[in-house]
């Protein structure tokens, strides 16, 4: 399997769990769970886990507790930590970035390989949108609550 510029929607973060398709998403929902283990909840902010994966090293180095396959709590401090690693890394990605560069923070179980039959650049574009989306949404959503789910595989 290899992923083609088609496969480029797969970074359009989702905002609504009715326009899902499939389970394969990181929800990231900005209050408490109004119940333990809810998923799918309005409000949230759903990513495919193949634009994730992208992403995947910030949340690991803004969290000793993250984890990719569970349901973990970010609090203010691991909110502050994750909007310094997002920042960090998109303004990496902010100037023609090399391959490298890109997958600096790709945390999968399929390699980076999976991405050859798409160009650096299309692909760049399409993780720095998702990843400002995601970063917007984190600092917005989180200030009053002061609080982060994220719902993992």
């Amino acid at each position: 399997m290899s992923y083609t510029i088609v496969d480029l929607i797969l970074f359009e973060p989702l905002f609504d769990p009715s326009m899902r398709n499939g389970t394969a998403y990181f929800e990231l929902h900005p209050n408490e769970l109004p119940a333990e283990n809810a998923c799918w909840l309005p409000g949230s902010l759903f990513l495919r886990d193949a634009a994730f994966d992208f992403f995947a090293e910030c949340f690991h180095g803004a969290s000793d507790t993250f984890d990719y396959f569970s349901f973990v709590r970010f609090g203010a401090n691991e909110i502050g930590r994750l909007l310094d690693e997002l920042t960090a890394y998109l303004g990496s990605l902010s100037a023609g970035p090399s391959r490298e560069q890109l997958f600096a923070k790709y945390v999968s179980i399929f390699g980076a390989d999976i991405w050859s039959g798409v160009a650096t650049q299309p692909l760049a574009e399409a993780v720095l949108g998702a990843g400002n989306n995601l970063r917007e949404f984190v600092e917005s959503k989180t200030k009053d609550s002061e609080c982060l789910w994220i719902l993992g595989m």
